[in-house]
């Protein structure tokens, strides 16, 4: 874990300001407070790796500042990006509840504030605490749910556009629409976005290309503009040629 800087201090969730929406944000400020000695707060320079695919789970990791993501790759060298996590978001739960390994790579794409509870602290957390037991069960549903969601954007669809169109769609669901579309900040390379649609980053310049020319989307400095978001979606399935 190149780059990881430990402090003896610990950040208390409960005067963060930065809250989200993950089930641990959103647990009560007496399950929070439980949780205060437990935690160890990290600091990750980017790309230095929290953990590694095939690991053994050694705990969660919840991401307080910066951006992580999560691969995994396969024995040729191919890569796929699963996720890639926010603020708020909590990394290994999976494999901590499962006591299993962990099945993807994470990787600082900035640096980042992790708090890390060790395995069988977490455990114990939820074990003796029921509404942290539930909130873990809806945050596994909801990884669950999602992971479904990309399995079938990436074996159903027909076409590689179909995946872009739909990564930008849901990418933009988090946006509010402005007078010219809807802005969205884009701090990927052409190469990370063909990981996270499993193709290759030469397909994926092609088809942007396609899409400002048909003005489907426009580029602005690092931001991404959708115009119409309709006819991007009247995009997928359509039988026109873009590649």
């Amino acid at each position: 874990m190149e780059g990881l800087n430990k402090v003896k201090t610990r950040n208390q969730c409960a005067e963060c300001d930065r809250h989200s929406r993950s089930f641990f944000c959103d647990l009560s400020r007496n399950n929070l407070q439980i949780s205060e000695p437990l935690k160890m707060t990290n600091y990750y320079a980017k790309g230095s790796r929290l953990f590694i695919e095939g690991q053994p789970s050694t705990g969660v990791y919840l991401l307080c500042g910066g951006s992580v993501k999560l691969s995994t790759c396969s024995k040729d060298g191919k890569v796929i990006i699963l996720h890639i996590a926010e603020a708020g978001d909590i990394l290994g739960l999976s494999a901590t509840v499962s006591e299993s390994f962990q099945i993807a790579t994470a990787e600082a794409l900035e640096p980042c504030r992790v708090n890390f509870i060790e395995k069988k602290d977490f455990l114990r957390f939820i074990e003796q605490n029921p509404q942290v037991c539930f909130s873990v069960l809806k945050q596994l549903s909801h990884d669950y749910h999602t992971a479904c969601l990309q399995i079938c954007a990436l074996g159903l669809y027909a076409s590689v556009a179909d995946k872009l169109a739909t990564l930008f769609l849901g990418w933009s669901e988090k946006e509010s629409e402005e007078s010219d579309g809807i802005h969205i900040k884009i701090a990927y390379t052409h190469e990370d976005i063909a990981q996270m649609i499993g193709t290759s980053r030469e397909t994926v310049t092609r088809i942007l290309k396609n899409f400002r020319e048909r003005k489907l989307i426009k580029r602005r400095g690092s931001e991404l503009i959708i115009p119409d978001r309709s006819k991007l979606e009247a995009v997928i399935g359509s039988r026109q040629k873009t590649i």
